[in-house]
């Protein structure tokens, strides 16, 4: 009988232990099965309370929207007047500031693509901004604002970045004093480049063209094959000029021809620059390096 005791004693330990473990297993199984579901419950619920309260919203909102308009009948016809103008210029403002904070944006996009600009073998970008513009030559020739004193010399090759932020040509320096330079863009008589087509690899002298009124490529060799859309950029014979850099794409001329033969010894097309000279502010000049 004695015997019996410690065993009984133990069966009803582990019985209790059991079931302990058990009640320990329910709540933790409930206290997961709560916090999964919790999401989907609040997601459901917050569906279903703005359902049923929607109607009493638009109930208030139409109500609301009734006063408005009846005590709209209460003003005058020049006090109507009078709110409708001072919305109009209020609505002319926001316009105003939305499109003056649309150009901000882009011009800041330009400008990180231009800080980004890498340097080239023997050259290193000098950053700029244009400092005076005259109307008469403003697609022709400007003002920028570093000169003689940042190395910038006659001849080095200005860049800025075009609308997707490549850096491509925008003409040269031509003359240069100790703290501005004067840049003569694609569209000037006075600016010629040394330039390749890329696919072809053929060469030839950029220049404006009067007549076409856009820069045209001369002396190409008059047996080479030419195709409208072919990018066009600087060959680096001239020692102000880095290679490879874009200027623009061959175009059609004015008679539907891609390159127009002279003196039955030369070619010449027609370049559409990819930079619009009309909207550029930040560019930079690449100048040569100084050896250490």
């Amino acid at each position: 009988m004695m015997q019996d005791d410690p065993l009984k004693e133990k069966r009803k330990k582990f019985a209790k232990n059991l079931h302990g473990a058990y009640v320990i297993g329910v709540v933790v199984i409930s206290a997961v099965v709560v916090l999964a579901g919790y999401r989907s419950f609040r997601r459901i619920f917050a569906g279903f309370s703005r359902d049923f309260m929607s109607p009493f919203f638009s109930c208030a909102v139409k109500a609301e929207d009734r006063v408005e308009a009846a005590g709209l009948m209460f003003h005058s016809k020049r006090e109507l007047a009078r709110q409708l103008a001072a919305a109009t210029r209020e609505r002319a403002r926001l316009a105003t500031e939305n499109a003056l904070l649309n150009e901000v944006a882009e011009e800041n996009g330009r400008l990180r693509a231009l800080l980004s600009l890498p340097g080239r073998t023997g050259y290193e970008p000098v950053f700029a901004e244009v400092l005076t513009r005259s109307v008469a030559t403003w697609r022709e020739r400007f003002v920028i604002n570093r000169g003689e004193e940042d190395g910038i010399a006659p001849g080095d090759l200005v860049v800025a970045p075009d609308r997707t932020g490549r850096p491509v040509v925008a003409g040269r320096i031509k003359e240069v004093s100790k703290h501005t330079a004067t840049v003569i863009t694609l569209y000037s008589d006075e600016c010629h480049l040394s330039v390749m087509l890329t696919t072809s690899r053929l060469c030839g002298g950029l220049e404006f063209g009067v007549y076409s009124r856009r820069p045209i490529i001369q002396y190409l060799p008059a047996d080479g094959t030419y195709a409208e859309g072919e990018t066009v950029a600087t060959s680096g014979i001239s020692s102000h000029t880095p290679h490879g850099i874009l200027i623009g794409s061959v175009v059609r001329n004015a008679a539907g021809h891609v390159a127009t033969i002279r003196d039955q010894m030369f070619a010449e097309v027609e370049v559409k620059p990819f930079l619009e000279m009309d909207s550029v502010q930040f560019l930079a000049v690449y100048i040569r390096k100084v050896p250490q």
